[in-house]
């Protein structure tokens, strides 16, 4: 078994270690010292085909996988990792849309995370549960067309500076097999 990276996912490191190199160590000291979020920089990351880069193609991502998502971090990580880490998050919560989602809630959300117009977030940590689905208490309620969602989320990735937010939400009640999608 060949464990060496690919052509492509070498010249994938070698161009994300030059765009942290070149974009990220310039403001790395003062970012840090300021604890200061870099939207400026995630957008230039996007236009490289850095943030979500394991999206397929067809929703707007690179379709690297992820494999050519770890390297991506890695590379990233070795000049800044708070920013890198503001790059690799803000398409935290689309795997659960890429996987689960419907295609219309694909094509409404993923190219926009790739582009590095919107940054996702995830809310699946709760107080008494940690990510331990069976101790969920969060529910989530049909109201019409709408959902109401009632219970606590904590640790949420993004949660102040992103544009949408995947829930974990229970949406049955106990013995029954009902279960919807939100949108």
């Amino acid at each position: 078994m060949d464990f060496n990276l690919s052509d492509e996912l070498n010249m994938l490191r070698e161009m994300t270690y030059k765009f942290a190199v070149n974009e990220i160590a310039p403001h790395s000291s003062e970012c840090d010292k300021q604890e200061k979020y870099t939207p400026e920089i995630r957008r230039k990351a996007a236009e490289l085909g850095l943030v979500g880069a394991w999206i397929p193609e067809k929703y707007g991502g690179a379709g690297m996988g992820i494999l050519g998502q770890a390297v991506i971090t890695e590379q990233l990580s070795r000049v800044d990792m708070g920013i890198g880490t503001n790059i690799i998050t803000a398409s935290f919560g689309c795997e659960a849309i890429y996987l689960y989602g419907t295609e219309e809630q694909k094509q409404k959300y993923l190219p926009q995370v790739c582009q590095g117009e919107w940054v996702s977030s995830g809310a699946f940590t709760e107080p008494n549960a940690g990510t331990d689905a069976a101790g969920y208490q969060t529910r989530a309620v049909r109201d019409g067309d709408d959902f109401v969602i009632n219970g606590s989320k904590i640790f949420i990735t993004n949660g102040t500076v992103c544009d949408f937010m995947v829930v974990q939400a229970i949406t049955q009640k106990k013995g029954t097999s009902d279960s919807h999608r939100l949108s």
